[in-house]
């Protein structure tokens, strides 16, 4: 992914506002992988700042469109952090940073991998997600007490 300005979709009138303070996990509502790893980064930790919305959502979709990315053809999550987009195994570096140690020190440590070796590796197991774990027929949706962590539209 070529690099962007940072914040540069707060200049697009085709993305809608959002509070972009903390750093935003955009996963796939329907992968059976995907909604499994959000869930087990809400269990572990509950209280964080790290926020999470569905590529079925209206605001990642533009976030997508925006990156030049196609939200319908989801090819890699996205972590957005300080305005910044982070995708393939470099999301999934910045998704870790977010966590409380010891996970974040992974997230930390990923990054003596290269990212053309990660991304080989996130690719591989991006193009198979669904044929080994699966796909839910409706999205993924926080319970009440998850709630607070997922993105929510300003007015």
């Amino acid at each position: 992914m070529p690099s962007f300005r940072a914040f540069s979709y707060r200049a697009d009138p085709s993305v809608p506002k959002f509070d972009d303070s903390t750093p935003l996990v955009i996963f796939d509502g329907h992968c059976v992988l995907c909604s499994s790893g959000v869930q087990w980064m809400l269990n572990r930790d509950p209280h964080g700042t790290a926020r999470f919305t569905a590529i079925q959502d209206p605001i990642p979709r533009a976030l997508y469109r925006h990156y030049g990315l196609d939200p319908d053809l989801f090819d890699t999550f996205m972590v957005l952090a300080d305005g910044v987009p982070h995708t393939r195994w470099s999301g999934l570096l910045a998704a870790a940073r977010t966590m409380p140690a010891p996970w974040s020190w992974l997230g930390a440590l990923g990054r003596v991998v290269p990212n053309s070796i990660g991304d080989r590796i996130y690719d591989w197991i991006q193009r198979n997600r669904i044929g080994w774990f699966g796909a839910r027929d409706t999205c993924f949706r926080p319970d009440e007490r998850q709630q607070l962590r997922f993105l929510q539209a300003l007015s």
